[in-house]
C-alpha cells in the first residue's frame, strides 16, 4: 500500500477492469502516470499494468467510454 492515499483516475478502479465492464478496486500501489497529461492510473495487478502499457492510449479510451457508460447508468 502507498504511504499516503493516492487518487487515480476512475475513482481508483483498474482501467482494464472498467473496459471489461467490471469495477475492480486498486490501492494505487501499482500505478502509471500518463506523461502527456500527468493523470494517475491505478492497477489491481501487475498483469493488468503490463497489458495496459502495451497500448495505453487505446486502453484509456476504452476505460473512459466504459466509465461514462457506468456513470450514466448509475443515475
Amino acid at each position: 500500500m502507498p504511504a499516503h492515499r493516492m487518487h487515480g483516475e476512475f475513482d481508483n478502479f483498474d482501467p482494464l477492469g472498467l473496459a471489461a465492464g467490471a469495477r475492480i478496486a486498486a490501492d494505487c500501489s501499482l500505478n502509471w502516470v500518463n506523461p502527456d497529461d500527468g493523470k494517475l492510473y491505478c492497477f489491481a495487478s501487475g498483469t493488468s499494468l503490463v497489458y495496459f502499457l502495451q497500448s495505453p492510449n487505446t486502453r484509456i479510451r476504452d476505460a473512459q467510454a466504459a466509465w461514462i457508460k457506468m456513470q450514466s447508468s448509475a443515475h
